[in-house]
């Protein structure tokens, strides 16, 4: 039985929760923060009354958008909380206000992020389904269902690897129960014993279905017998059932047993959206359910064990609505955010800096250092890159699929297996985001993806959480991830095992993407990636690995955002990526009698250096982009589009993409060697642009 102190404490935040959520609902307007005007789709509308309705928070339309009130639930956060101490993870939902202030952060600042202020736990870029707080422990809500889920498996990997003796709470819903991330994580997390509870809230309702049209299983808690791993239900509406369950789910995986998986049996008595609308369930059944409200419920129990007074209580509740009138007061008079906070997510960042050298040939060649050169393979250079940084930092890891001792691409199983690397199960979104949540908590993955093609069962992982999770946080928080993968074709290996995906990563901001073209590059900007405070895509080309190439013995990084020239020129120019790189070469020496082409390697796509391609194309007037990747969509007609808006006076004929055919790739060697640009394409393509 806790003290009295913790008890009363748990009523005081049952209170804040249910006082918060009843105030959301109360400001709540779906029509967001456009005001009534604008909403009634009048063409005639002004942009000035446009923009004197849309921060009219003085009536209505203070809070918009998606909100997901937690009325009802309060148990559940609450008692999980209790249980936790300080310096423990939290990984939320989108319905997660609830398990942010059992955490323990304050109304004032949760009500100002949910107003999109300045002050807000997020500086306003988070709003009600994204509110992080590192220092309280809190990773994030999840505004995808099951996104969270295999993100709670990072904070408890980061406890396990540091000895740190913390545990990582990862809440769901019922319905994220039938995503696939939750398999993963909890097989994973059961595979290497990490300190994570996962809290299913079954509310009975996935949105607006209800769960026994959707679960084959009537108790979520019956399929962690699948991992091996405890699985409880417990009642969701009593605080101390739940805190109960949840305090030996943490001793036990404070003492290193592992996992448990915790179902607790609740229900949410507002609609799955919105504040003030209909709610969908059965009004009768709604009726009967709040009867058993866990706030009048656990009141009682205090009464009756003596903890506090019904007088008591009323004072407390007095307490915490004088907070929330404070916390209306200072949401919304804080200011909005400056646009400027957006500007900060398009800035390389390298978290320690180190002389870099440029890849050679360059108009301005840096020397490398002079410990002397080798010729070694391009696999090789990327194997030297992980040992070196994980011999420099000890948060650096890598964990992946692929990468034991079967095949040993990197050599550094057997060395390091016991802490440093880690073979994971075939779960690319499980380890994606194990990945993910331990950035957050402060170490470094690399994260190995056997073939491009896969990123997408985790494409969720890295587009909607690594990449977002730093703006969303109000940039407070980094994500210092590597998701490293072979691509392209040449292998024979057919449709799914052959694509050059680079496209997909470009467009997606937050993300950097790199693509080396030989050995030299391949170190030195996989040390910058590692190091580098955002989540970097870096794509090695399968056919580039055994090709050998000088790469310096000593310490040096090749910058990120920094093309190279190749190749000098003053006729035409060759923006190549990747293995395209050595075939433009390969062409422009062929085309040597005929026309002076010079090769540029961006090396990195996002940030892509315009600059020394705009240089390029000032001098030879012509522009090549040449890729694997069909055309459609693809990097080429980025690169187009950005030279042509910035230097279209620069050029003297139309710029021209060589790219992959609009087609997957088929399996026969002469089919896939048709459905790529190779050297004698690009010769004739050159010689097209140059005679034209």
């Amino acid at each position: 039985m806790p003290d009295a102190a913790k008890l009363t404490d748990m009523l005081l935040k049952m209170y804040r929760i249910r006082f918060f959520e009843e105030r959301l609902r109360e400001f709540y307007d779906y029509r967001g923060f456009y005001g009534e005007e604008a909403m009634q789709g009048d063409a005639t509308i002004t942009e000035g009354l446009l923009t004197s309705v849309m921060y009219d928070f003085e009536s209505q339309g203070m809070i918009g958008g998606a909100v997901h009130l937690y009325i009802g639930e309060e148990a559940v956060a609450v008692g999980v909380c209790a249980a936790l101490e300080e310096g423990d993870y939290v990984v939320s939902t989108h319905r997660g206000h609830g398990h942010a202030i059992a955490k323990g952060l304050s109304l004032d600042r949760m009500l100002a992020e949910l107003m999109g202020r300045e002050t807000g736990y997020s500086r306003g870029c988070g709003g009600s389904m994204h509110i992080f707080s590192l220092e309280d422990g809190l990773l994030g809500g999840n505004g995808i269902v099951g996104g969270g889920i295999p993100i709670a498996l990072g904070p408890a990997f980061a406890a396990k690897y540091a000895g740190t003796g913390r545990v990582s709470v990862g809440f769901f819903g019922d319905g994220a129960a039938n995503q696939g991330t939750f398999h993963e994580a909890l097989n994973m997390a059961a595979l290497w014993k990490l300190p994570v509870i996962y809290v299913c809230e079954n509310n009975l309702w996935a949105a607006s279905t209800p769960a026994e049209i959707t679960m084959a299983l009537p108790d979520v808690a019956e399929r962690a017998c699948a991992y091996g791993i405890p699985g409880i239900a417990v009642d969701g509406m009593d605080a101390m059932a739940v805190y109960e369950v949840a305090r030996e789910a943490v001793t036990r995986a404070r003492a290193g047993e592992g996992p448990t998986l915790i179902e607790a049996k609740t229900y949410r008595f507002e609609a799955h959206c919105g504040g003030g609308l209909p709610a969908h369930q059965d009004p009768e059944e709604l009726a009967k359910r709040r009867k058993h409200d866990p706030i009048t419920t656990f009141e009682r129990k205090l009464v009756d064990e003596g903890v506090m007074t019904a007088d008591d209580q009323e004072q407390m509740r007095a307490q915490v609505l004088a907070e929330m009138d404070a916390a209306v007061e200072f949401a919304k008079h804080s200011p909005f955010p400056s646009v400027d906070i957006l500007e900060v997510t398009e800035r390389p960042s390298v978290s320690e800096t180190v002389p870099a050298v440029e890849a050679k040939p360059s108009r301005e060649v840096i020397q490398p250092p002079a410990a002397g050169t080798r010729e070694i393979t391009y696999a090789q250079a990327v194997s030297e890159a992980l040992r070196e940084e994980m011999a420099r930092d000890e948060n650096v890891f890598i964990v992946g699929e692929d990468i034991g001792p079967v095949r040993e691409r990197e050599g550094l199983w057997e060395a390091l297996r016991e802490r440093r690397v880690w073979q994971a199960p075939i779960s690319e979104a499980g380890f994606v985001g194990l990945g993910v949540g331990a950035a957050t908590a402060g170490l470094r993955p690399v994260i190995e993806i056997m073939y491009c093609d896969f990123v997408t069962v985790c494409f969720d992982q890295i587009v909607n959480q690594a990449a977002k999770l730093h703006l969303m946080s109000g940039n407070r928080i980094n994500v210092p991830l590597v998701i490293k993968t072979p691509a392209g074709c040449g292998t024979r290996e057919g449709g799914h095992h052959s694509g050059s995906h680079e496209a997909w990563f470009m467009h997606t901001p937050g993300l950097k993407v790199v693509m080396p073209s030989d050995a030299y590059d391949a170190k030195g900007l996989l040390k910058s990636a590692i190091r580098d405070d955002g989540p970097v895509v870096f794509i090695q080309h399968r056919l580039l690995h055994r090709m050998e190439g000088e790469v310096p013995e000593g310490e040096y990084l090749v910058p990120l955002g920094k093309a190279a020239v190749k190749r000098e020129g003053e006729d035409l120019t060759i923006v190549a990526l990747s293995y395209a790189v050595p075939k433009a070469l390969q062409a422009a020496e062929a085309l040597a009698d005929e026309i002076s082409v010079e090769v540029i390697d961006p090396r990195t796509l996002a940030p892509l250096d315009l600059d020394t391609i705009l240089g390029s194309v000032a001098k030879t007037g012509r522009l090549l982009v040449v890729h694997e990747a069909p055309a459609r969509g693809g990097a080429g007609g980025e690169i187009v589009r950005r030279v042509t808006a910035a230097g279209f006076d620069l050029l003297k004929s139309a710029p021209r993409v060589l790219a992959g055919a609009d087609t997957a790739m088929p399996y026969s060697p002469p089919l896939e060697d048709a459905c790529i640009p190779q050297p004698a394409d690009i010769a004739r393509v050159a010689r097209e642009m140059w005679s034209g």
